[in-house]
């Protein structure tokens, strides 16, 4: 028998519904026991289960960070403001795709930041007062991402800054520039704490192998790079990645595997000649994914942003959507769904009781 959720993303590519209208008006889920998507505007989606509820990170106006506490991730909950950057200096602006990662018994938040030009953007570790994720935070260090670790000199360019625990030991994996250039690839370096990089960066792969991971999808535009997630089934270990212009709606997602012991060795990991989650003529631009488990543990989700318009822009919504695992171990997402389709709430979890919580609501 084919199951519900089967059909469900087969169906996606037969639909046709104007994604712009469905985000300022959303419609009422057709069923109790169904939500729909977007779920909230806004880009950069991090979500991590603690104690039976949802934890979501988010940038609190590009100037702070917020996280915002659900029982569902289907939707995002009440909103806290936990950091407001200072009001001058390196990392007092263009706070950027913030991550909550529970480390060494307390939680910490890794964002980019700037003092408002781009170039100036590098990453930082916050570190919570206590161990509950909504304590207070307090700004911990900036992280070192260049290639003179012995003198620290010239930091580099660095965004999207998430970490992977391998085999007992810690590394930090990040977008960055090779120089004073726009030109972004992936990084990764050891850590020896939760807030400190403690060797030279090692390049992960190629930012061009293939068209699709290129701006515009052609030999012209340049390799881009960024969005780097860590997911693991079973014994494997997967690196999401989006591709080509955030601001396109070619955007998209690949994946490189980890298949050699040591993540910092040459060859270790091994990129998928295709984009593993692609966008459709009704969902575009997805990208920055997520992941999670349903409330019982038996259904793994997906989140990820994608474009609310398909002119060039970064307006953008988050979406949530349930994956499964093809015959040879890989993620299946299957295809977007489209804004305003029904999807089945995450298994053994209610409906949610209430509307979507505007993304300006705050509590202090």
């Amino acid at each position: 028998m084919i199951s519900p959720r089967t059909v469900l993303l087969a169906a996606t590519a037969l639909l046709s519904i104007a994604i712009s209208a469905r985000v300022h008006a959303q419609p009422a889920a057709s069923q109790a026991n169904t939500f729909t998507n977007p779920i909230a505007t806004g880009a950069d989606p991090w979500i991590v289960r603690h104690g039976g509820a949802y934890y979501w990170c988010q940038t609190q106006n590009d100037l702070g960070v917020a996280i915002c506490k659900s029982g569902t991730p289907a939707s995002l909950g009440a909103r806290h403001v936990v950091w407001r950057a200072p009001a001058t200096g390196p990392h007092s602006k263009q706070v950027w795709a913030p991550e909550l990662h529970f480390l060494d018994g307390r939680w910490y938040v890794y964002a980019a930041s700037s003092d408002g030009n781009n170039a100036s953007h590098r990453m930082i570790v916050l570190e919570s007062a206590t161990a509950d994720p909504l304590s207070e935070y307090t700004f911990k260090a900036e992280l070192y991402t260049g290639d003179r670790i012995a003198t620290k000199k010239r930091n580099r360019w660095a965004i999207d800054g998430t970490v992977l625990t391998h085999r007992g030991k810690r590394y930090f994996i990040w977008s960055g520039w090779k120089d004073s250039r726009d030109e972004q690839w992936l990084y990764i370096a050891p850590m020896s704490n939760p807030w400190t990089v403690s060797g030279n960066r090692v390049r992960l792969c190629n930012n061009d192998d293939y068209l699709w991971e290129r701006v515009n999808e052609n030999t012209k535009g340049r390799g881009l790079n960024e969005g780097p997630q860590i997911l693991r089934h079973g014994d494997r270990t997967f690196l999401i990645y989006s591709a080509s212009g955030s601001w396109q709606a070619s955007y998209k997602m690949g994946l490189l595997e980890l298949i050699g012991g040591d993540p910092l060795a040459p060859g270790a990991w091994r990129k998928h000649p295709k984009p593993i989650f692609a966008p459709t003529q009704k969902t575009w631009g997805v990208g920055h994914a997520s992941f999670t488990k349903s409330p019982d543990g038996a259904e793994d989700w997906i989140v990820y942003h994608a474009k609310l318009k398909r002119a060039n822009g970064w307006q953008r919504g988050i979406f949530v959507q349930p994956f499964t695992w093809t015959a040879d171990g890989l993620p299946n997402f299957g295809t977007p769904v489209p804004p305003g389709m029904p999807v089945p709430m995450p298994s053994n979890n209610p409906a949610p009781t209430a509307t979507r919580t505007a993304p300006t609501q705050t509590t202090n």
